[in-house]
């Protein structure tokens, strides 16, 4: 009898743990710019409280058909691709899943806080990918000085954190969106953009993965504690 009671109990934990158990689904995966092209803008990102995910280029766009699962669903979006972004611009990604014509609004963002402008100084609904300090010398000159530009800011005179001097070319450029889905037919956009709608920013060798899953139990794209 001990024995039997033993071997119940085991199941039943093993049955507990086994019901959280997530199966991630691949909705999509493809690839961009592996044929010496480049993705590239000159376009500023925008955006603001009430409407962000705005201005920037649209550079990649893909209808994909969501199950319905247990609980509900939640997507992951995910480009894994190298970034290159010249005289110290900022190179800014937005991704939205149903937006109009492509464009963010407050609703279809990815960003789960989508109304301020974050510490990598993107807009709301952007995310900052690369941003490297330019340096620039004139030669032949007798006692020139090394000045850095950022952002469109000239004659600054340090890096942006001690960083010294940044190579601005195939930078690893890598990053996942986490965003509740309903089921159903869905159009998923992912916008470029820049700081100062001055200098060019770009990717380049592009994958591009949608997932979905049945909503996590333990946290669904929701705010760590910590």
């Amino acid at each position: 009898m001990k024995c039997k009671t033993l071997l119940l109990t085991v199941f039943a934990v093993f049955l507990g743990v086994g019901a959280f158990a997530q199966e991630i689904q691949r909705l999509s995966a493809q690839f961009k710019n592996f044929d010496g092209s480049e993705t590239n803008t000159t376009v500023a990102a925008s955006g603001t409280a009430a409407i962000p995910g705005t201005g920037g280029t649209l550079v990649y766009t893909k209808a994909v058909v969501v199950p319905t699962l247990s609980g509900g669903q939640a997507m992951y979006i995910t480009i894994s691709a190298v970034g290159d972004d010249h005289f110290g611009e900022s190179n800014f990604l937005s991704c939205n899943v149903d937006g109009p014509a492509g464009v963010g609004t407050l609703g279809t963002v990815c960003n789960p806080t989508p109304t301020t402008t974050g510490i990598d100084l993107a807009p709301p609904g952007w995310v900052g990918m690369t941003h490297h300090f330019q340096y620039n010398t004139v030669s032949n000159c007798a006692g020139c000085i090394v000045q850095y530009s950022s952002n469109g800011v000239n004659n600054l005179m340090g890096g942006d954190g001690g960083g010294g001097q940044g190579d601005e070319h195939d930078n690893d450029y890598y990053y996942t969106w986490c965003k509740r889905i309903g089921s159903g037919s869905h159009v998923i956009n992912i916008r470029l953009g820049n700081k100062t709608g001055i200098n060019t920013v770009f990717f380049e060798k592009a994958f591009f993965y949608i997932d979905v899953s049945a909503a996590p139990p333990f946290g669904a794209c929701t705010k760590s504690s910590l």
